[in-house]
């Protein structure tokens, strides 16, 4: 099985900006890119994990039942299109909070290995912020930043794979290089 672990504002759908947060299900749009690049990794027996923070919920600005509400129908929309969504998993912690399970803690991934019967040093984590790859750090799997502006040498180390591209289309060769059976995971 090959699970393919993604983050989601600014990766599978739009980024709703800084400091802003995808309210309801009607402003959720998906990046069409990442969307086609999902559709031909599941064409390669990929399984997709969403693990996502969700502190709009803690500061009330969107309601943890329209989250819930975003995922099903995200799950839904991509299932249609050919794209197996195992699980989401999300945080609505508030950045200010002890918890294990916000981004950059490892708690989501940890949890998601366990129920999914995955190791983390097998798999890679695609995402558009630095909270992302220290928490690809923290649980001790790959990364993949989707970004324009970063280099790798402003990011953290990863020991496992560490590329950055400006969409999961221009990614696919990295992370299909990964999952290689005859691949060195460790370059």
């Amino acid at each position: 099985m090959k699970v393919l672990l993604m983050d989601r504002d600014g990766t599978i759908n739009l980024s709703p900006g800084s400091g802003r947060y995808v309210e309801s299900w009607e402003a959720f749009r998906f990046r069409e890119d990442t969307v086609a690049a999902m559709h031909e990794l599941s064409l390669d027996g990929y399984s997709f994990v969403v693990i996502t923070n969700q502190s709009g919920i803690a500061r009330g600005a969107v309601h943890a039942d329209e989250v819930e509400r975003i995922h099903q129908n995200m799950v839904v929309e991509l299932a249609d299109r050919g794209i197996s969504i195992l699980k989401v998993y999300s945080c609505p912690d508030h950045p200010d909070a002890d918890s294990d399970r916000r981004k950059p803690a490892p708690g989501m991934f940890l949890e998601a290995a366990r129920e999914h019967g995955f190791v983390l040093d097998r798999v890679l984590y695609v995402g558009d912020d630095i909270r992302d790859c220290l928490a690809a750090v923290a649980a001790g799997c790959g990364m993949v930043l989707l970004a324009d502006d970063l280099s790798p040498d402003d990011l953290p180390r990863n020991p496992l794979h560490f590329s950055v591209r400006v969409s999961l289309v221009e990614a696919l060769e990295d992370i299909k290089g990964f999952y290689s059976p005859s691949a060195d995971s460790t370059s």
